[in-house]
């Protein structure tokens, strides 16, 4: 698929995604951009909904999930690193992209969350 193809078929489907996390009581809205020059994907969290959590370890293996903040709304800027575009399974490539990155830079920034079970919805 050239590039034109693919940006075409991305702004049906890829252009705002939301990811569930911590059992959907998290919920993060990513606006994307692709690039037709570069072949790459910018990403954007706009918007962060629902419970804030940390995580408390006990010994080495057991960990548990604490709230920390009730119904967050805000809306954010976040930008994430970009995502060169690899034709070969990219729909897997870029969503675990994402899931790194968001997970990444909610820990870097002032709204800090733990995300467990991350999905697409």
């Amino acid at each position: 698929m050239n590039k034109v193809d693919f940006k075409k078929a991305f702004d049906i489907g890829y252009p705002e995604m939301i990811f569930a996390a911590n059992n959907d009581e998290t919920f993060i809205r990513i606006k994307n951009n692709y690039s037709v020059p570069s072949s790459k994907i910018s990403s954007t969290i706009v918007h962060i909904n629902g419970k804030l959590f940390k995580e408390n370890k006990f010994w080495l293996f057991f960990t548990e999930l604490v709230e920390v903040s009730s119904d967050v709304s805000q809306d954010v800027q976040i930008e994430l690193d970009k995502f060169e575009v690899d034709s070969e399974d990219f729909e897997e490539a870029f969503i675990q992209h994402l899931k790194d990155e968001i997970s990444d830079k909610l820990a870097e920034n002032e709204i800090r969350t733990v995300l467990k079970e991350m999905e697409v919805l």
